[in-house]
């Protein structure tokens, strides 16, 4: 079973989920990424979220993709279109968020994919 919407996709599931697995770890190591992180910061240690400018401790916070690495719509499609977003080349690609602002968006991104999965 092939996932990738490439026709000469040749990938399981299985594999395919592997590699998603490894790409997500490595990124956490990403130049903007950390880049993003100091942004927020607005002293040491007290952090802002991007959405409601809520103010708090590092581990009150999540480092969110502006635009969602799997496609809310379309679900996956490529690796290139997967990296592309995974690894934001800027860092307004990145966004900070409480946890409550962060909980939201990924519970209206959600609803979108189980829409799409009907």
């Amino acid at each position: 079973m092939c996932v990738n919407t490439n026709k000469n996709c040749n990938m399981t599931k299985s594999k395919i989920n592997f590699v998603i697995y490894n790409l997500r770890k490595m990124s956490l190591k990403w130049h903007t990424r950390s880049k993003a992180i100091k942004r927020a910061r607005v002293e040491r240690g007290l952090y802002r979220c991007d959405l409601c400018k809520y103010t708090g401790k590092r581990g009150e916070f999540e480092l969110d993709h502006r635009i969602p690495v799997i496609d809310v719509k379309k679900g996956f499609t490529t690796f290139d279109e997967y990296i592309d977003r995974l690894l934001p080349d800027e860092v307004d690609g990145w966004q900070f968020l409480c946890k409550t602002c962060h909980d939201k968006k990924t519970t209206k991104e959600n609803k979108k994919r189980k829409k799409r999965g009907k």
